[in-house]
């Protein structure tokens, strides 16, 4: 390799050396397939995934290697970026040091990287950096003459440099901030198209502006000095490196800027390896502009950026020159603390097509409406369609041409509602619409008849459909609707363990979710007692008692929260089911007083997880026998547990109710829910990341989840526990989500929900999100559900992937 090679880099001794040698061996053997485009493009799709984040120490424990290897050389002219991995800092480095860790546990968490993923690690909003001719003058007025950078001025290799901001394609809600937001904190520039171009302190040449116009950006700024010189990172011992410091208070950097050096390396050619490295100590927040006496005086937040030659601080120098260095904020290169904060690519834009390549960094390809698509070429090309853009032309009106979803799309499954005042809920469809439209048109009318009087009259249209629609079934132990009656199946995981029995997965299905309209339920409890009051009291004057029978008018708050900041930062992305085994529906169903005795290992769980206390509290209420009436199970668990003395009787009972009414469920969470994954794994004691054939399944679809969590049992043909959703002769039959047995140990609040769902057409199922208001009465199935006061608290989707196009088409919940 021309420019890899362990020898430039400083060994310490000739073991390092070695182990150096052996380091850059293994990846150029196992994971250089000829192209380091290639090597980059793998390493970047890792280090983006929060899901292999496993992975990532020894991935960047490669890209460590491949730095120190590399040959330091001067970049000019402009060049792609590719932003490769994102490192928290390690305020605790060197305590872990002293236990054999490179990195603390903290630092490990790795929240900065997660978060970048989550929002701009995919977007291409930096793309890249230019590197052009700076006088000595300019130079010296941006450093401040600082005699260690002007000592290495170069008119050959000095360069002052700036990088290069590109608008994300299909921004979400918070990407859609990132350049605005950007452009007033760095004070961005839009791109230069020509020489004359004002407001550079660089000197901008024709040929580097017409090779920016390989590289789609439309801001620049955040500017650097760069020349080479020794790495200031202690783990690189002095190497050479080409440098890029924004920390010049010349330049006026903002924070974090102010911390910032980049240090480069060739690879390979064309292709350059940076690292990000961030001072942790002794540095400036940015500046503060104020009046005094008539003068504008700029104060550096902070220690504003004076480096100096270690020798000129670490020697004999006197009291008074050590005073001084305090004075002026000088410090040498150990002093400021510097660590690793991440890994990135220049590539040379004469090898844009290979950076832009599906097997490198696709995701930087400018786009038809972005300069570079045609100065490439890429409009004589025919696009392969992503399988994860949903074509607007195909999902909003495009399946009426389609005979099978047309019909899919605007066909009912209903059965009679249990109340004979129902009207027939065919008449809600208007022409030319699907039932998923319709569902809109309602949804933005219950807005708006909530939005200052948040009371369930005006969700009875919704409340038509859910009693008119059909209550999916259990069939040979899966989840079964309409038609063909699932979204997908898969079988397998046979080394899955519960509790020290391989339990495989079987029958596998999911749907993905979205919310209608939400409803504050508790003020449900205090609408019947009011009329009630007015109705009896005869002091209220006729008017005033009008207004009270009418209904107290509150804002539907619940609601407006969601619709304008809850969906976009909420994580739900829908429901899992699978079959549940006998010996797992006993367990979770059993509420018998030696629980912590049968289920040990599960009750500990519970009790270490302090958001599943309510639960925990339900082992000891079982304990204290709290209820004097046995539990709806108690015939077919009093012979013991399944593990411990049930009999065969009893395991067939079990196993029957599994087979014929019962499935397991989950919440299924995007991508969104990673930034607090940590919290979410002590939170929830059934958090989890879903198996590698899960996540195959969930990518392959429109809306990928990547955890799995807030468990619950289903259970099919059910009775309503919603007086409004039954007739006086009939009950609503639905199938029911419950998550209230104790050792299903929901976090709280989920544990006071008991969810209601029917299917409304093929793969389209709509829910009653409902919650337990009664929240100091203890839940036992013996007792009667009217104690609990459940209210409706509003309305939810479930939708096969069909159904899910059609919805991110229309952009029914969100967050686009």
């Amino acid at each position: 390799m021309k420019y890899l090679n362990s020898s430039n880099f400083p060994s310490a001794s000739q073991e390092e050396q070695q182990q150096l040698v052996e380091s850059l061996k293994t990846v150029l053997t196992t994971d250089y397939q000829g192209s380091f485009f290639k090597l980059f493009g793998d390493y970047k799709k890792i280090l983006s995934d929060n899901n292999r984040k496993d992975e990532w120490d020894d991935i960047n424990n490669k890209l460590t290697t491949l730095l120190k290897c590399g040959t330091s050389t001067p970049i000019d002219g402009p060049m792609i970026g590719v932003s490769v991995s994102i490192r928290d800092f390690d305020y605790f480095k060197q305590t872990a040091k002293l236990f054999g860790h490179n990195r603390s546990a903290v630092a490990n968490i790795e929240w900065m990287a997660t978060l970048w993923n989550n929002t701009f690690g995919n977007t291409g909003i930096w793309m890249g950096k230019t590197f052009e001719p700076v006088d000595k003058d300019i130079a010296a007025q941006k450093c401040h003459d600082n005699p260690l950078f002007m000592a290495r001025y170069n008119p050959e290799t000095t360069r002052i440099g700036r990088n290069f901001f590109r608008d994300p394609l299909s921004p979400d809600f918070i990407q859609l901030a990132g350049i605005p937001v950007l452009t007033s904190l760095w004070q961005l520039k839009d791109r230069p198209l020509s020489t004359d171009a004002q407001g550079f302190d660089s000197v901008l040449l024709e040929k580097n502006l017409a090779l920016e116009k390989h590289i789609p950006y439309s801001k620049t700024g955040g500017y650097f000095l760069a020349e080479t010189g020794a790495s200031v990172a202690a783990e690189m011992k002095g190497k050479t490196v080409y440098q890029l410091n924004y920390r010049w208070a010349g330049l006026n950097p903002a924070y974090p800027m102010t911390r910032l050096i980049d240090e480069l390396v060739q690879v390979d050619e064309g292709i350059y390896l940076g690292q990000l490295v961030m001072a942790t100590k002794h540095y400036s927040l940015g500046t503060t502009t104020f009046s005094l006496l008539g003068e504008e005086i700029t104060q550096s937040l902070g220690e504003e950026y004076n480096p100096v030659p270690d020798e000129h601080k670490g020697g004999l120098t006197g009291l008074l020159t050590e005073l001084q260095h305090l004075w002026s904020h000088a410090h040498d290169t150990h002093d400021y603390g510097y660590q690793n904060n991440g890994f990135f690519l220049m590539i040379d834009p004469r090898f844009a097509k290979q950076a832009y390549a599906d097997d490198a960094f696709p995701q930087l390809k400018p786009a038809p409406n972005e300069v570079g698509y045609l100065e490439l070429g890429y409009d004589k090309q025919p696009s392969a369609p992503d399988i994860h853009v949903i074509d607007p032309n195909e999902w909003v009106f495009g399946w009426k041409k389609n005979p099978d979803l047309a019909k899919k799309f605007t066909t009912f499954c209903t059965e009679p509602s249990p109340r004979a005042d129902d009207s027939d809920v065919h008449e809600l469809l208007q022409a030319g619409e699907s039932i998923l439209q319709m569902l809109q048109r309602i949804q933005t009318t219950i807005n708006a008849q909530t939005k200052y009087d948040d009371h369930l009259k005006h969700f009875e249209k919704l409340n038509r459909l859910f009693r008119s629609g059909v209550a999916p079934s259990v069939k040979n132990g899966l989840f079964q609707g309409c038609g063909k009656g699932y979204n997908t199946r898969y079988n397998g995981l046979e080394d899955r363990q519960w509790y020290g029995q391989n339990e495989p997965l079987v029958g596998f299905d999911y749907y993905h979710g979205a919310t209608l309209n939400l409803h504050w339920g508790f003020g449900d409890n205090f609408r019947p007692e009011i009329n009630e009051s007015v109705a009896s009291n005869l002091l209220f004057p006729a008017a005033i008692a009008s207004l009270f029978k009418d209904g107290i008018q509150e804002p539907a708050v619940l609601n407006q929260v969601w619709q304008t900041i809850g969906r976009f930062i909420f994580p739900w992305a829908g429901k899992s089911f699978e079959h549940i085994s006998g010996r797992k529906l006993s367990m979770l169903l059993d509420e018998s007083d030696d629980l912590r005795s049968r289920y040990p290992e599960r009750t500990n769980e519970l009790h270490s997880h302090l958001a599943s206390w309510p639960h925990y509290d339900l082992v000891l209420k079982n304990e204290q026998h709290y209820w004097s009436e046995e539990s709806l199970f108690a015939a077919h668990l009093n012979s013991g547990a399944w593990d411990n003395g049930m009999t065969d009787t009893d395991k067939d009972f079990w196993n029957n109710e599994a087979d014929s009414k019962w499935i397991f469920g989950n919440n299924t969470q995007d991508a969104r829910i990673l930034t607090a994954d940590a919290f979410f794994r002590m939170l929830d004691m059934n958090y989890h990341t879903p198996e590698q054939p899960l996540l195959d399944l969930a990518n392959a679809a429109p809306s990928p989840f990547v955890r799995q969590g807030y468990s619950f049992l289903g259970v099919a043909d059910q009775e309503s526990i919603m007086p409004m959703n039954n007739g006086t002769d009939k009950k609503k039959r639905v199938f029911q989500f419950h998550y209230r047995y104790p050792m299903i140990g929901g976090a709280a609040p989920i544990g006071t929900c008991l969810d209601e769902l029917v299917e409304i057409a093929k793969g389209l199922y709509l829910g009653q999100l409902i919650y337990a208001t009664e929240l100091f009465t203890p839940f036992h199935s013996s007792v009667n559900p009217e104690a609990y006061k459940y209210q409706i608290f509003g309305y939810f989707l479930l939708l096969d992937n069909d159904w899910e196009c059609h919805r991110q088409a229309i952009k029914l919940d969100t967050v686009k």
